[in-house]
């Protein structure tokens, strides 16, 4: 019977390991902001001067209104979260949908709610 649990642990251990790995993959790379909603008021950016890029090695670099940023990230799995230094964003930003070419994040400041649609 132990050995059925601890080969349960870490089958379970190993999934939870592989989605962490595929996610922090999927999320990796450079994304341009593609428009963003702040409260009401929705911004377009077409241009491809506004990017997020996301290396695996937990670095980020970011170019918003020709004003470029640099600093670490980090993957929170189990909350769907990218969380950033406080240089560049004060709240941790909710990965709300992810795909190869698609990444929608949102976070909340007190009573207002920021959503960004970035593209591959």
């Amino acid at each position: 019977m132990k050995k059925v649990i601890v080969l349960l642990f870490l089958i379970l251990g190993a999934t939870s390991l592989s989605y962490s790995q595929e996610l922090k993959t999927l999320v990796s790379g450079k994304w341009f902001v593609d428009s963003m909603k702040i409260g009401n008021e929705k911004f377009e950016f077409s241009d491809g001067k506004n990017w997020l890029e996301l290396s695996p090695d937990g670095r980020y670099h970011v170019m918003m209104s020709n004003k470029e940023e640099n600093g670490t990230w980090k993957l929170i799995t189990d909350a769907k979260e990218l969380e950033f230094d406080n240089e560049s964003f004060e709240e941790n930003l909710k990965i709300e949908k992810i795909s190869e070419t698609m990444l929608l994040v949102s976070a909340r400041n007190k009573e207002t709610i920021y959503t960004m649609w970035l593209k591959k």
